[in-house]
């Protein structure tokens, strides 16, 4: 049983077994091992405690996923309603993860195909979105939630949302091929332990130049951000890129989206031009 362990702990680290495990497994007849759910569990703990800049929803969209699919698999459905079942699953992990059933249910429909809505999983997917967060809420778990101005309804205000969204855009392009650029780069070093390693040691120096404002999910300095306009530099935002490119480049485990919570959260405030989209 420990060999087993290991082995799957090697195939974690190697393959970058997590949401892109997931996602495969709808696009193909593929499955996500239960147990590899449980690794991703741990690994992302460890990556989050041990200053790792990543966030929790990749190991929550890995176990909702994998349970769903698991259910499914039970009840002997056929391949189209297990997707089904894992797309509900994601999105009652992404519900109770953060207390937003609408956006993890638009969230598990979209993230599969970009432009392809999943309109059969949207009332299973909703309906898994609200009993998770209703348990989540019963058990004492606080929703993500911000203090925020409604800002007036002007058209200047449309016009600066706009370019906003432009900005966040073109950024969001920026994080994909810094992704991918560390990843193919890291990938030189074909012994998978050494490339955590040599990571590991890249993450501790970042730490060490620019400070622990980066590590970890971040979010007190998202809500610093959107609620007291604050920010430490200008240059903040990609700050938090490299950190969360080179974690994850080096096979640590987490998600992506928290990290681009912070990245976008910062923008309003570090673009010189002072853009907006609550004020």
């Amino acid at each position: 049983e420990m060999q087993r362990s290991l082995v799957g702990s090697e195939m974690c680290i190697r393959d970058s077994a997590g949401t892109d495990t997931v996602i495969n497994s709808i696009h193909k007849e593929a499955h996500i091992p239960l147990r590899m759910s449980f690794l991703i569990f741990i690994s992302t703990i460890l990556t989050v405690l041990c200053g790792g800049s990543v966030g929790r929803e990749g190991a929550a969209m890995q176990i909702g996923g994998s349970i769903g699919e698991q259910i499914g698999e039970k009840l002997r459905f056929n391949e189209k309603d297990k997707k089904i079942m894992l797309m509900s699953g994601i999105s009652a992990a992404f519900s109770a993860l953060f207390g937003t059933p609408l956006a993890a249910t638009v969230f598990a429909i979209m993230v599969i195909s970009i432009g392809v809505i999943y309109h059969v999983a949207l009332y299973p997917s909703l309906l898994a979105a609200l009993v998770a967060y209703g348990v989540s809420v019963r058990l004492g778990v606080e929703p993500t939630r911000f203090t925020v101005a409604v800002p007036d309804q002007s058209v200047g205000m449309f016009v600066r949302v706009a370019a906003l969204g432009v900005l966040c855009a073109l950024v969001s392009i920026l994080f994909c091929k810094l992704m991918h650029g560390a990843g193919h780069l890291m990938k030189r070093i074909k012994n998978p332990w050494l490339r955590v390693i040599c990571g590991g040691f890249a993450v501790i120096a970042l730490t060490w130049i620019f400070g622990t404002d980066y590590n970890g999910a971040g979010m007190d300095i998202v809500t610093r951000a959107i609620e007291q306009e604050t920010v430490a530099v200008p240059w903040a935002f990609l700050l938090k890129l490299v950190f969360t490119a080179v974690t994850l480049a080096a096979g640590f485990k987490g998600g992506e989206v928290v990290p681009s919570f912070f990245v976008l959260s910062l923008i309003h405030i570090s673009e010189p031009t002072r853009l907006r989209c609550i004020s």
